[in-house]
């Protein structure tokens, strides 16, 4: 079974719970793809770890600084 996200920070975190990447590339769209094993179907709990984790709140603050940057003068 296939799990796929266009999340980068969801998938660094899924990589670093071990899971398996089976593929990446950017659709004709420009949109990150991401493709990972999932035989027990175990990802979607996983995701929602994720989100309440640090790990996305780190993200979250990344985010932030990039869009104060992206508006100063």
């Amino acid at each position: 079974m296939n799990y796929e996200t266009n999340d980068l920070a969801l998938a660094a975190y899924l990589l670093i719970r071990g899971f398996a990447l089976k593929d990446a590339f950017v659709s004709k769209s420009g949109i990150y793809v991401f493709r990972f094993n999932d035989v027990n179907g175990k990802i979607p709990q996983v995701a929602i770890e994720f989100i309440n984790s640090d790990c996305a709140r780190f993200d979250a603050q990344i985010k932030n600084l990039k869009k104060i940057l992206r508006n100063k003068p």
